[in-house]
């Protein structure tokens, strides 16, 4: 067991260390149990003064004592902080513009993390211009380190300066003159009275539409309130002297109504901003002595003016309507009726008529289908009308009907239509009336299939079988037996003769194109003879008549040459075809000559065809054919062959042709070949002695030979 003597000593100490835990053993103020780390040495304890670097935590914070500045860098002799005082210096620490050495590497500022770019400085003001021309903590002389001066060549121009109204933007914001030091201060004028206000004041060195040069107005939002303005009946201050309506410059006139029936009367008045007893705004009152007469009341047909208009019974409530009825059918235009105190002689009380100038309109009329209102209900052509139609239900909408109801109504309403003959309803092609086609329909409806179709074709009987016909054509939709679509057969009885045949020479057209033999032609196979360009024959008998003008052709070949098909023309695009079957034949080494019209020959027969003849018709006549005596041309053309052509002139550059007047021109019997009459010198007048033109006719006689011989021109 343990000894008592051992158990009463460690009770001793137990209680003393107690003790000195709660006690100040070494009089410095502060217990171990207040915080003090040496309770054995007076000159330890909290907020004592730390020496640093003697490996004594003085102040009893617990801290390294060779770290003054906590930048976890011990300083002191043994350490390498170059300045314990300041955490922010440690070897290592970014160097700063501030004339310390803050990486502890023995220089000042070298290569400092907040360096910046400096600017070329002209005017010394502190603000740059341009590119960076360096870099450092410090601008050298002549820079600076912005580069927003907007002036360097002025000193007291840059970005801060003080503003003057001089027209010049000293601060550089980019606006001029803007809260100069010497400019003036305006207030908001937010009336437009010139008068502003304390709401809002700027100082400028002009005054701005908006603002003022003082702040006086008492209402700024009221453009006829400022000081000194008129004062108004409106319950305003509106001079701003702080009293309403004193003095007002526009005292409102009031007017007398002595009849009380809100109505004054203009030659007794008073003025003053407040209405006073008896008294009211208007002077319309043409009596004030009577309530019952004044502007608005209702006018009687009394011979007085109750309502003050200056007209007497005018619209007056107890007149009554009078119209005027100009058709006689009892009911008067409504636009022509008066109301009025004393109707017209003629009149009528009743109106209504929608058309006073129809006797057969009027309120209760018939109505008919004409597209007029007759009974004037601002209706046309009701379905009551007396003549409307029975329409029939049209299912296909093709205006035709079938058996059914049936609508009365002027005009078919929509899905009716007329009659009960459609044969087809359900098809709005198939209709009476409608186009007959070859579709194996009855498209009209006449009880017959295709009959006339519209898409029938004409077929023409071709009697020789060649495959083409001839003759009057047959609609059908079928072609029938021995027939042919092509109706150009020109002898349907001579399966040789077809268009498309080969043309041989035997007087006969073989391949049907109306020009007989004209394979075998050439050009000179006729040649132009004679032409009578100016007669006098059945004229005047004064001038060219040209319907009297005629021309001749000659054959100098060996065979007869058929003028069926050919073309004539002129110089200025006339022309005319030689009809077929007319025995427009040239014999070998013969004559024939063609006209205008052969009323002014002596003998007609001369004349084998006459150009300007109408009743034959285009194109085997042109009336506007003729010749033109100076200067012009007859053509012949076998299809697309010109045989012959003769150009007459007169002038120095193609030579001086003949023209006397009433001879023809003819060409010499010994040139009758085509190169030959192109040339003037095979050409002459007429002989004197031949005269074709009739004796009886004015301007007689006309020379030349139709249809014969020329003769020698020597």
């Amino acid at each position: 067991m343990i000894a008592p003597r051992f158990l009463l000593l460690w009770g001793l100490l137990a209680c003393e260390s107690a003790r000195n835990e709660a006690v100040d053993d070494d009089g410095d103020g502060v217990s171990v149990e207040q915080g003090d780390c040496n309770d054995d040495d007076a000159a330890i304890f909290p907020g004592a003064r730390e020496v640093w670097y003697d490996g004594v935590d003085g102040d009893c914070s617990g801290g390294s004592d060779d770290d003054r500045d906590s930048d976890g860098v011990a300083g002191g002799s043994g350490g390498t902080d170059c300045d314990d005082a300041r955490p922010e210096a440690f070897p290592g620490a970014p160097e700063l513009c501030n004339g310390l050495d803050d990486d502890c590497d023995g220089a000042v500022d070298n290569a400092p993390v907040d360096e910046q770019p400096f600017y070329t400085d002209n005017d010394g003001d502190g603000a740059g211009v341009g590119d960076a021309v360096g870099v450092g903590c410090e601008a050298p002389p002549g820079a600076a380190f912005t580069d927003d001066d907007c002036n360097d060549l002025d000193a007291a121009v840059f970005p801060g300066a003080p503003e003057y109204c001089d027209g010049v933007d000293a601060d550089c914001t980019g606006v001029i003159d803007d809260d100069p030091l010497d400019g003036v201060t305006f207030f908001v004028d937010a009336d437009g009275d010139l008068f502003g206000s304390t709401a809002s004041s700027r100082t400028w060195c002009t005054l701005e539409p908006g603002w003022a040069g003082a702040a006086t107005d008492c209402d700024d939002t009221d453009p006829q309130t400022f000081p000194a303005a008129p004062e108004l009946c409106d319950r305003r201050d509106n001079d701003c002297d702080g009293a309403v309506d004193d003095g007002a410059t526009e005292d409102r006139t009031w007017y007398r109504d002595a009849d009380r029936d809100g109505e004054g009367y203009a030659g007794l008045i008073y003025r003053s901003c407040d209405l006073p007893e008896g008294y009211v705004a208007t002077d319309d009152d043409c009596n004030d002595a009577d309530p019952l007469i004044r502007p608005g009341a209702h006018e009687r047909c009394d011979g007085v003016d109750e309502d003050c208009d200056r007209v007497v019974d005018n619209d007056a409530v107890d007149a009554a309507w009078a119209y005027p009825d100009e058709d006689g059918d009892g009911a008067g235009g409504e636009a022509e009726g008066v109301w009025t105190c004393a109707p017209a002689a003629g009149s009528i009380p009743a109106g209504g008529d929608c058309d006073d100038a129809d006797a057969a309109a009027f309120p209760g009329a018939t109505e008919s289908c004409n597209g007029v209102d007759d009974d004037c209900d601002g209706a046309l052509d009701e379905r009551t009308s007396a003549d409307a139609t029975a329409w029939t239900p049209d299912a296909d909408l093709d205006g035709f009907g079938v058996e059914g109801s049936t609508v009365l109504a002027c005009q078919a309403p929509t899905g009716y239509g007329e009659g009960t003959d459609d044969c087809d309803d359900a098809d709005a092609t198939v209709h009476p009336g409608a186009r007959e086609r070859c579709d194996g329909v009855d498209n009209d409806c006449d009880g017959s299939v295709d009959d006339g179709g519209a898409d029938a074709g004409v077929w023409y009987t071709d009697g020789d079988g060649d495959g083409y016909g001839a003759g009057v054509g047959a609609i059908a939709c079928t072609a029938p037996e021995g027939s042919s679509p092509n109706g150009y057969d020109c002898d349907d009885t001579d399966p040789s003769r077809a268009p498309g045949r080969a043309e041989a020479e035997n007087d006969l057209d073989d391949d049907c194109d109306v020009l007989v033999d004209e394979d075998s032609l050439v050009a000179g196979s006729l040649v132009v003879s004679e032409v009578t360009r100016q007669p006098y024959a059945g004229g005047s008998g004064t001038s060219t008549f040209v319907n009297a003008q005629w021309f001749e052709v000659h054959n100098p070949g060996t065979e007869p040459v058929d003028l069926a098909g050919w073309y004539v023309s002129d110089g200025d695009g006339d022309g005319f075809y030689l009809p077929p079957g007319f025995e427009l034949v040239v014999p070998a080494g013969g004559y024939l000559a063609v006209c205008y019209d052969d009323i002014t020959f002596a003998d007609p027969t001369e004349c084998a065809w006459r150009w300007g003849d109408v009743s034959v018709g285009s194109p085997w006549t042109d009336t506007t054919y003729y010749f033109d005596r100076d200067d012009d041309l007859v053509a012949l053309h076998a299809g697309p062959l010109l045989v012959d052509e003769v150009h007459w002139t007169y002038d120095s550059a193609n030579g001086y042709w003949p023209r006397t007047a009433t001879y023809a021109i003819r060409l010499d019997d010994g040139a009758l070949e085509a190169t030959a009459n192109d040339q003037l010198e095979h050409w002459c007048d007429a002989s004197s002695a031949t005269v074709w033109s009739g004796s009886g006719l004015s301007g007689y006689p006309d020379h030349g030979t139709p249809g014969a011989a020329n003769g020698s021109c020597d």
